[in-house]
């Protein structure tokens, strides 16, 4: 009995310790994202549009459909938050599941769900592996595509919206 009540103890003893080592969503990707930009992991707008044009490179969104139907990248692929690490398998291998595009640009709105996936992509053995925010994209007057219609959604129609561009790029 005496035993067991030590075992008891030093399990909550250890629970506690572990427990003062969470941390939360904000404070991981917080991290994620400043160690990506002490390591040079985190992409410029210049180095997107290098990526976007490159046949080693791929820019994969991690965001929402919804998200990425408001607004996108041009020449970006969206492989969403649900199970990315096999949808860019589609973009990065050919027909023998030999990886084609090593290098990879993670975004998202705020490059902190973009921080998170990017690690699972260094896992899969991506060269290399960086993190971009849409935010900066659209601040610099680059400009997103959308998906957005007056009617439902109307992908595949040939109806084509053009580039829409932030309020304050506008001259």
């Amino acid at each position: 009995m005496k035993f067991s009540k030590i075992v008891l103890s030093m399990g909550l003893l250890a629970s506690t310790l572990l427990a003062n080592e969470f941390i939360n969503y904000d404070g991981l990707t917080k991290s994620l994202k400043e160690d990506a930009k002490k390591n040079g992991l985190y992409a410029t707008t210049d180095e997107v549009k290098m990526a976007l044009k490159e046949k080693d490179w791929i820019v994969v969104d991690v965001r929402t459909a919804e998200e990425w139907a408001g607004a996108f990248i041009k020449g970006s692929q969206r492989v969403g938050r649900q199970t990315p690490e096999a949808a860019i398998e589609n973009f990065v291998t050919d027909d023998d599941g030999k990886l084609i595009k090593d290098k990879v640009i993670v975004v998202c709105n705020s490059a902190a769900r973009a921080s998170i996936e990017a690690q699972t992509f260094r896992q899969m053995g991506f060269k290399t592996v960086k993190i971009y925010d849409l935010y900066s994209w659209i601040d610099e007057c680059n400009p997103v595509v959308t998906k957005y219609t007056v009617k439902k959604d109307s992908s595949g129609t040939g109806l084509n919206f053009g580039n829409f561009y932030a309020e304050h790029c506008k001259k």
